[in-house]
């Protein structure tokens, strides 16, 4: 059976989140539980390095996908300053390149 954890945040913290990410805490806490915790065991962690290489990117196109809103497969959360925090969903991420993509990088 699944342990679920509760958390107090408070509404102006909830709020800020709402605004920075476009999604509840409930959401980000759901996708954390889901996506890290579970799907971490087929997929593992994607950097922002690793998504550039396996798209043909430039890392600055995937950070400024993430922060624009325009790759839906992470999240880029404004920190202090001018500083960034991102996060690639590793289902989303193969989701959106294709599982041939993960294959390839697997082999080589």
């Amino acid at each position: 059976m699944d342990k679920m954890i509760n958390v107090e945040i408070p509404e102006k913290m909830k709020t800020i989140i709402e605004v920075a990410t476009g999604l509840t805490p409930e959401d980000i806490l759901e996708q954390i539980y889901y996506e890290i915790l579970k799907d971490n065991k087929s997929y593992g962690k994607i950097t922002i390095q690793e998504a550039a290489k396996i798209m043909g990117k430039s890392q600055q196109f995937v950070r400024m996908g993430l922060q624009q809103k325009t790759l839906p497969f992470g999240a880029a959360v404004k920190m202090s300053g001018e500083k960034f925090s991102y996060y690639i969903s590793p289902k989303r991420f193969y989701e959106f390149v294709g599982e041939t993509k993960k294959d390839a990088m697997n082999k080589g």
